[in-house]
Parts: structure tokens; C-alpha cells; sequence
């Protein structure tokens, strides 16, 4: 896996499979997981974990899971220090519903059915089962509100091929199902015996998140004051009954549309006086012994780079990548970089201090930031402690070879506690780390263009690196190299 956003390791046993079966429940939201992937990822982890327990020569007593993405799109990683189940590949491509799922009870044809793309792999203490996650884009998402069931069939009869539907015939029932989740258009009833969609309406442009969400209301009532009342209402469009298709596409269609259109010109504004108060970035450092080449694309991402002494001498980088694009993403990357900044203010603080600050901070928030971030403590003689929440693999390359850094301990701010073991190691002349964002890869590093980097100078890797995959990505990227010259000159 090349970027892990949630990392959790669970004491296996019956007892604790609901706790495994309610961990994605708990950070869907945060996570940004709809309902559907939900599904597919509570039944997976319970059906394998109880395949686990039952199945295996010597089952683990620990597993971890991981959710996170490579270069091919999202996955979902087992981990667990049981013997191997040598079975396990020929078991699952073989199970097939329904038959075998009656017969064995194993459930092993509700995994392949779920994920079909899966890999098993061994080690001397490890047993790996990787989930790759098909990431068809996702249709938009429409909320229906109408007390009528009958107006509910037809509505999601109309809509269905088109649109991803969460369906309800109680408005309060909605304005529960928002809190937690997020929608792109809301189609309501206007008369409702218990709330009107007025109030309804009203309701949801309480909640900050929702507060310009487009609203189309639905009646058979024609009068003029009841139109001109749904006018002030700041709805986007007000359909009389009855309904056809073709015009109840098109009204959605072209609502969503102004409403991207006004959001992307919203941006558009909010980047230019943005970029009248940030700070110059940094582009290449030298520092004693270490030198720091950094380089960024895209002005309008949530991206940055940092770099502080240490009251012991020490130095301090940091690469940080708020998820999300444009104005949005930019504006919390900004607000993060000054609220380190802030912290680095004292300045006995220890990396791991931050490190495990930061995450009580954005744990006890309970906010929606999804913060990646990187940070890499230059120490003496050499030596480096790299702490990844959720960042993209690093690489390590020296003339002997080029590695991708797997320790990580997912997104900060998602449990009370965090790992804060970092990678350690001391980088020998022609030594290099590069660190970066997840735009500057798009696919799997060439196992051979890695190879041909340990033939490679720090800086020549950096241009390598940077230029890997430059005709094909348009997302921000960010990458920083860093090397140790004994001699400095």
C-alpha cells in the first residue's frame, strides 16, 4: 500500500469482532467512504476475521487492518501473525455463491463476490491479504424527502440509473442523515404533514456544511404565494406535479451544473486574495551536512513545506498535504501551516511531541480535516527519524538501493492515540530520501527506473523523481529530497 490513511492493529478474538466490524462505521465520515464502499468493507473484515479464527493451522492472536490507496486506486489490507493458510488463494477463486457458501459456511464466496481482486502474500512472521477496491467514479448524489411512498417509487424509478438516491419520507429522518453525511442536490417535497420542506430547508442551512446546498422542491400546488413563499426560501427550483423524466432531468442537470459553476468562480476569488497573504515557499535549503531540495506544482493546492531549527541544533521538516483540491484545500494547508508554526514556538518541543499533539488536537476537534503529513527530524552525524500519517511511501535510495519506506501509522486525529515509532536510519554520503504528496506518482514505481536511481547523484534523483510521471499527472504535487554530505562544501 502506498499511502495508508487508517491503520489499527486488534487483539483477535470472537469478542472483538464487533469492534473490527464498527471501526470503518466510526471513521466513514472522516474518511470520506460512502455507504455502499461502507458495506463492502464491514463484511469483508468480519467474514476474513472470522475465517481467521476457524480456519488457519495456528490463527494469530493479533491482526492489523489497513485502508489506504496505491497507484490503481483505494484497498484494504489484513495483516495478521497467524501460521499461513496456503489455501486461502484456491479457496476464494473457487467459492461461488451460492452453493458454497451453504455448504462450508465460510463465507469466502461473499469476499470474492465483494472484492474479486485480491492478492495473498507471506512472510516469516507476517501473513498480508491486500483488497484492491474498484474506483468507478461515483455518480452524484441526490436526497429525496417526500411523505408520499407512492412519489417515492417514481421519483427513484426516474432517477436511479442516473444518481446514487438516499431516500426518506421524514424530513427530520434527513436532517439526521446530514449530520453525517454529505449529498450533492436535495429534491423535497413542499407539503409534508410533519415538516414543510420550508422548514426543512431552514433546518439544513443551519449545518455550516450544507449551508448553499442546491434544494429543488416538488408540489402540485401552483399558487403564486406559495411559489414566491419557496422563492425566499433560497431554493434553486420549484417543479409542479405531475412529473415527467426528461424534465426532471434536466432541471437537476442544470441546477448542479450553475451550482459547480458558482462554486468554481467562488474559488477562483478566494485564491487570489489567498495568495496575497501566504508565504513564499521554499524552494532549496543548505543547512551544515544536509542539503534540501524542494520542489511544487500547482499554487492552488493544499500542499506545503516547512522547515525549522530545533533548540538542541536539530533541524526539522515538514511536508504536509491537506486532501482536497483548489481554494478549499489551499486555505487548510495554510491554516495548519501557521498552527504549527505556532507550536515549533516553543522550543523544547520534540518531534514525537508534535507528532502526538497534533493528533490529540485533531482527535478532540472531531473535525473533518484530512491532514497528511510528514515529518523528517535531521539530527547528527547522519541520522534521520521520518514519522508518516498518511502520507505516500518515501523513498530511500543510497548506492546499493532504492526502497520504498513502509512505516506509517495512517491519518493523524482518527483514534486518541497514535503510533509514534518513526523510521530511523543514517544516510551515508550519496545517500537520499525523497519525500512526496500524492500527486507526483499516478502508477507503480518502475521497479527498474528505482534500480537505475542508485547509480544516481541526491540531486539527479530529485530531477529523476520529479520529471517520473510529468506528462501524465494534473493533480498538486510536492517532493523533498534530502542528503548528508560529511564534508561540507
Amino acid at each position: 500500500m502506498d499511502q495508508v490513511l487508517l491503520q489499527r492493529r486488534f487483539q483477535l478474538n470472537y469478542s472483538t469482532l464487533s469492534r473490527i466490524r464498527s471501526l470503518f462505521t466510526d471513521k466513514a465520515a472522516a474518511l470520506d467512504i460512502n455507504p455502499t464502499r461502507l458495506q463492502q468493507l464491514q463484511l469483508v473484515c468480519s467474514e476474513y476475521s472470522t475465517n481467521l479464527l476457524k480456519h488457519p493451522p495456528q490463527p494469530p492472536s493479533t491482526i492489523t487492518i489497513r485502508y489506504g490507496r496505491n497507484k490503481q486506486g483505494d484497498c484494504l489490507e489484513i495483516h495478521d501473525n497467524g501460521s499461513p493458510w496456503e489455501e486461502l488463494n484456491a479457496m476464494i477463486n473457487a467459492a461461488d455463491l451460492p452453493n458454497m457458501l451453504s455448504e462450508s459456511g465460510m463465507g469466502l464466496a461473499i469476499i470474492k463476490a465483494t472484492f474479486a481482486n485480491f492478492d495473498y502474500r507471506t512472510s516469516n512472521d507476517t501473513n498480508i491479504i491486500t483488497f484492491y477496491l474498484s474506483n468507478q467514479k461515483q455518480k452524484q448524489h441526490l436526497l429525496i424527502v417526500d411523505d408520499s411512498q407512492s412519489q417515492l417509487k417514481l421519483l427513484a424509478h426516474f432517477l436511479e440509473d442516473n444518481y446514487q438516491l438516499t431516500i426518506f419520507s421524514q424530513a427530520t429522518e434527513a436532517i439526521e442523515w446530514l449530520t453525517h453525511n454529505h449529498c450533492d442536490l436535495v429534491l423535497t417535497d413542499f407539503h409534508m404533514p410533519i415538516m414543510s420542506g420550508i422548514t426543512f430547508r431552514d433546518h439544513v442551512k443551519q449545518q455550516r456544511r450544507h449551508a448553499i446546498l442546491p434544494f429543488v422542491f416538488i408540489s402540485g400546488d401552483s399558487l403564486a404565494d406559495s411559489i414566491e413563499l419557496a422563492g425566499q426560501s433560497a431554493i434553486d427550483d420549484y417543479l409542479l406535479k405531475p412529473i415527467n423524466k426528461p424534465h426532471l432531468l434536466g432541471v437537476i442537470q442544470r441546477v448542479l451544473e450553475r451550482h459547480l459553476h458558482l462554486t468554481t468562480q467562488y474559488q477562483l476569488q478566494f485564491e487570489q486574495q489567498l495568495a496575497l497573504c501566504l508565504p513564499l515557499p521554499i524552494r532549496q535549503t543548505e543547512l551544515t551536512h544536509w542539503h534540501i531540495e524542494i520542489s511544487q506544482q500547482a499554487e492552488s493546492s493544499g500542499d506545503f513545506v516547512m522547515q525549522h531549527s530545533l533548540a538542541d541544533g536539530t533541524t526539522l521538516v515538514i511536508l504536509g498535504d491537506h486532501m482536497g483540491h483548489g481554494a478549499i484545500a489551499k486555505a487548510n494547508g495554510a491554516v495548519w501551516l501557521g498552527y504549527i508554526s505556532g507550536l515549533l514556538e516553543n522550543d523544547d518541543i520534540s518531534p514525537a511531541q508534535l507528532y502526538q499533539h497534533l493528533n490529540t488536537r485533531l482527535y478532540l476537534s472531531q473535525s473533518q480535516h484530512l491532514l497528511c503529513l510528514m515529518l523528517i527530524h535531521l539530527q547528527k552525524d547522519g541520522q534521520v527519524a521520518c514519522f508518516n500519517a498518511g502520507m505516500p511511501a518515501p523513498l530511500y535510495c543510497s548506492q546499493k538501493q532504492s526502497d520504498e519506506i513502509q512505516q506509517t501509522s495512517g491519518l493523524l486525529g482518527l483514534f486518541d492515540e497514535i503510533d509514534d515509532e518513526p523510521w530511523l536510519n543514517t544516510l551515508s554520503s550519496g545517500a537520499s530520501i525523497h519525500c512526496y504528496s500524492d500527486g507526483l506518482a499516478e502508477s507503480e514505481w518502475n521497479k527498474k527506473a528505482l534500480r537505475l536511481l542508485t547509480d544516481l547523484t541526491p540531486e539527479q534523483r530529485h530531477q529523476e523523481l520529479w520529471q517520473y510521471n510529468a506528462p501524465m499527472t494534473a493533480d498538486d504535487k510536492t517532493l523533498v529530497s534530502i542528503s548528508y554530505c560529511h564534508s561540507h562544501h
